[in-house]
């Protein structure tokens, strides 16, 4: 057993999983803020109802909701 696997094994020991099972993917869109020109993450709130982002130089906030009439892009530039 190479050092590697002998660390695996250990983290495997203590967490109770192996490390390269990953946690379930958190839903974001990807924003691209015109005001300071980058790009950032809106993620989902814990109540499901909207993604929340900021923009992540001046702090210009956006607020997306969800809901049945939504579309299916991912991706949105913030004017």
């Amino acid at each position: 057993m190479d050092r590697g696997e002998k660390r695996r094994a250990a983290w495997a020991s203590i967490h109770g999983k192996h490390p390269s099972q990953e946690k379930a993917a958190r839903p974001y869109l990807g924003l691209r803020f015109d005001c300071c020109g980058v790009y950032a993450r809106a993620y989902r709130n814990h109540d499901r109802t909207a993604y929340v982002g900021r923009c992540p130089r001046c702090g210009g906030s956006v607020r997306v909701r969800i809901g049945a009439e939504g579309v299916s892009s991912r991706f949105f530039r913030v004017i």
